[in-house]
């Protein structure tokens, strides 16, 4: 008996205190947005009453690829990195240039992993 009288207190309290803690929430998400962040790969900040999510950067993504001034995404080729004794010098320069990414999907994809 002693046993349910106390899970029934802990229970109300917990649910008291996560009453408090929405309210707390919701009263100062306008002064610090981070407090509103709820999943581990999104944050939802709060905006004059408007909810709005982003994703977390891709950090791989972000390492491999960026965006020029024109707005293209902008990748390295591959092959440059080891074993270039056997290849001419004329393929080891081109190796060494960046290239854009050609496909629609992929750049849409990329922008998304790295945020732009």
């Amino acid at each position: 008996m002693f046993r349910l009288i106390q899970t029934t207190l802990l229970s109300q309290r917990a649910f008291q205190l996560d009453a408090a803690l929405t309210l707390f929430r919701q009263s100062s998400s306008i002064l610090n947005p981070t407090l509103m962040s709820t999943a581990p790969s999104a944050t939802i900040t709060q905006w004059r009453g408007m909810a709005k999510s982003t994703l977390k950067t891709n950090k791989s993504a972000a390492k491999r690829f960026r965006v020029r001034g024109n707005g293209s995404i902008v990748r390295n080729r591959s092959g440059a990195s080891h074993n270039t004794g056997h290849k001419k010098r004329a393929r080891c320069n081109r190796l060494a240039t960046s290239c854009s990414i050609k496909g629609k999907k992929i750049e849409k994809r990329m922008r998304q992993l790295i945020g732009a």
